[in-house]
């Protein structure tokens, strides 16, 4: 009876062992699995930023290329109808792919014009037009002041605005930059701009060239902007210059009739062009499941072709 007691004892322990083995090795194996899909999700990671960059050469690449057209046809425009303009979609980079769309930043205003030099008189049309443009897009034209007061070099506030007393309230505090905007995504730093409104403004506000004095490209802007650019082109108006588009020549600008009265006082004030050296792209690599967006702005050589990054920013 001893031995066949001892004998299920035995039993029972060599399935106990066996089945702490079991435990373990299946342990093991969902820790090997494990860190195994960590080690792919870094090194695609990894794939996925470096190649975001390479993008960037891409870009590059395809600004060029619609530069060298230009210079064979002898015409220097930038449009809609560009090879720039069609997006890039599903392009094999590397091991991921490549999805992206290139901007026409001197389709925009710039923001930085409203520090117009320190100039009073310079500065209020052009505060005029940035107002008319919140106003299209549905956002508060007050903040104009505080993002004039932001740009400015001086510390007097705007009727709406805001200085470094204003900011120097704040936890934590700050002073105004009282300096040309670096990017749009500053704008958080401003009196009364949200993530929402940037995002809003995003597709017709630009910072570039952050000198200012830039002239917009109608063959590019948004129908807002163009209305934007002066009240007397209307809705109608501003479809009639997109359906005209693309021109090829500021002159041909006269042929769009509702336009030609408004369009010659404007050019007086060289207020547009029909080219573009400023360009935004938004790229997005992807490697398996992991996804990498990039934004840059690229500058174009009206010489060569060649684009220089003026910012890049990867997600």
């Amino acid at each position: 009876m001893r031995r066949s007691d001892e004998r299920g004892i035995a039993l029972l322990l060599t399935l106990l062992v066996l089945t702490l083995l079991v435990a373990l090795i299946l342990e093991f194996d969902a820790e090997a699995r494990r860190e195994y899909r960590d080690a792919a999700a870094f090194r695609d990671n990894f794939k996925a930023t470096v190649l975001a960059r390479a993008a960037v050469q891409a870009a590059r690449g395809v600004l060029q290329q619609d530069f060298l057209k230009d210079k064979q046809t002898g015409q220097f425009f930038d449009a809609p109808t560009d090879l720039w303009a069609f997006p890039i979609t599903n392009y094999a980079i590397g091991d991921g792919l490549l999805n992206a769309q290139i901007e026409d930043e001197r389709g925009k205003l710039n923001l930085n014009d409203l520090a117009a030099g320190g100039d009073p008189t310079a500065r209020k049309p052009k505060v005029l037009r940035v107002k008319r443009l919140f106003e299209l897009v549905q956002v508060n034209p007050d903040l104009v002041d505080a993002i004039v007061d932001w740009v400015d070099q001086d510390e007097v506030p705007e009727a709406a605005g805001a200085e470094s007393l204003y900011y120097q309230t704040l936890r934590p505090s700050y002073r105004a930059a009282n300096a040309p905007l670096q990017t749009l995504l500053e704008l958080r730093l401003v009196k009364g701009i949200t993530p929402e409104i940037i995002e809003k403004l995003s597709k017709v506000v630009t910072v570039y060239p952050q000198e200012g004095e830039s002239r917009v490209n109608l063959n590019t802007a948004d129908p807002l902007v163009l209305q934007a650019l002066d009240p007397r082109i209307t809705q109608s108006v501003a479809a009639d210059i997109i359906q005209a588009r693309p021109f090829k020549t500021i002159q041909e600008l006269d042929r769009v009739s509702s336009f030609e009265a408004i369009g010659k006082e404007l050019r007086l004030q060289n207020l547009y062009d029909i080219k573009s050296d400023l360009f935004l792209a938004r790229m997005m690599v992807g490697v398996n499941e992991v996804t990498r967006n990039a934004t840059v702005v690229l500058r174009r050589d009206p010489n060569t072709g060649t684009g220089a990054v003026l910012y890049y920013r990867v997600l």
